[in-house]
């Protein structure tokens, strides 16, 4: 399967061993990505954010989050959509790995990951899953500069208005965006004492 998977990837894997991070981890979606998730979001929901990387076996992953699920894509070519609501996420960490970032999230017993996500985009991705989810706190993280803050939310905002184009809907979404965003500047990603807020409140439910 591995062997497989290089013929298949080859390309994209040599750039990311040669350069130790994925040079595809920024990119905005590509339309394949917008045909394939558009229907699993509801008119009620609001797209936060996600991130590109790779999963093991499976070629490039996609996650994306909205206000009340998770939905993966975890192969190229393939068009399943995983949908996992944030109730049901009992856990997530991020850690920095060899080839950027790697998200995991545990949900109905299984256990789910992406690596090679790019430290921006999966700052404000982390920040974003950390107010709904209970979330390992990120041990060292990169800070984001303006320019990471810009590019974030030029790319999750464009995500939004190609997934939901509805005016109201995406002003919405844009407005929680850039707040996500300046938050994981100024406030760093999710620390400690937010991790532990998070569960003080799913006690309290």
């Amino acid at each position: 399967m591995a062997w497989l998977d290089f013929l298949k990837n080859g390309n994209e894997l040599s750039e990311l061993l040669i350069e130790g991070q994925n040079p595809y981890g920024s990119q905005l979606l590509k339309q394949s990505d917008v045909d394939q998730m558009r229907d699993h979001i509801q008119p009620t929901e609001r797209v936060l954010a996600y991130v590109l990387g790779r999963v093991v076996l499976a070629g490039r992953g996609l996650w994306l989050l909205t206000d009340q699920q998770l939905l993966v894509s975890e192969n190229d070519t393939g068009n399943v959509v995983h949908h996992f609501a944030l109730k049901d996420i009992t856990e997530a960490e991020c850690v920095k790995g060899k080839y950027g970032y790697t998200l995991r999230v545990t949900v109905a017993g299984q256990l789910r990951s992406v690596y090679g996500a790019s430290a921006h985009l999966a700052a404000v991705f982390y920040r974003a899953l950390g107010q709904k989810v209970r979330c390992t706190p990120v041990f060292k993280p990169s800070a984001l500069d303006a320019d990471d803050v810009a590019e974030v939310v030029h790319h999750f905002s464009d995500a939004a208005l190609r997934l939901q184009p509805v005016a109201m809907v995406n002003a919405d979404a844009r407005a929680l965006i850039a707040q996500l965003a300046q938050d994981a500047a100024s406030q760093g990603w999710l620390q400690a004492s937010e991790a532990k807020q998070v569960r003080v409140a799913e006690a309290a439910h």
